[in-house]
């Protein structure tokens, strides 16, 4: 099950982060096949997903995808009236490329407690039992992203203007 959330990527920053003073925290992403994000998203049973979704529950994990991620932000955003912002020009732009939108398809968040980012630590704990299943052919990659922004990017110039 996907989990429904109020904010959509902690990697565009609109107001200044203030939180470089605490901790920083960390996301979790495990990226899929086309053929696996099938797979997944129907009720068709294989090792792999079963691998899966047994890691998942034991870590009280659900994925969203990046697509399902940007679509929420950009229907949220429209709905409040608040599309002049930088990250809702780039992110809509960034929705109408093809290439990207395959690749938002096969791009999972990992939601921790309904939480899309936790302390490093966590992060680091669940990656491992996730690189367990890595098998490059379905289940292609995972990665771990900081809330530090240095490390994230930012939207173009051009959608400041």
């Amino acid at each position: 099950d996907e989990v429904k959330v109020r904010r959509y990527s902690f990697l565009i920053l609109e107001k200044p982060f203030k939180a470089l003073a605490s901790k920083l925290r960390a996301q979790s992403r495990i990226y899929f096949s086309s053929e696996f994000t099938n797979i997944y998203k129907n009720k068709t049973r294989m090792e792999a997903k079963d691998k899966l979704f047994k890691i998942l529950r034991k870590h009280n994990a659900n994925l969203l995808s990046q697509y399902d991620g940007f679509m929420g932000y950009i229907l949220e955003s429209e709905k409040e009236n608040n599309i002049n912002t930088p990250l809702y020009k780039w992110t809509k732009d960034s929705l109408k490329n093809t290439s990207k939108v395959d690749k938002y398809h096969n791009s999972y968040t990992i939601y921790l407690n309904s939480e899309e980012v936790y302390p490093k630590e966590v992060a680091d704990s669940l990656e491992n039992y996730l690189t367990e299943i890595v098998d490059g052919k379905f289940i292609i990659r995972i990665s771990k992203h900081d809330t530090n922004p240095v490390n994230n990017p930012q939207p173009p110039s051009k959608y400041y203007k």
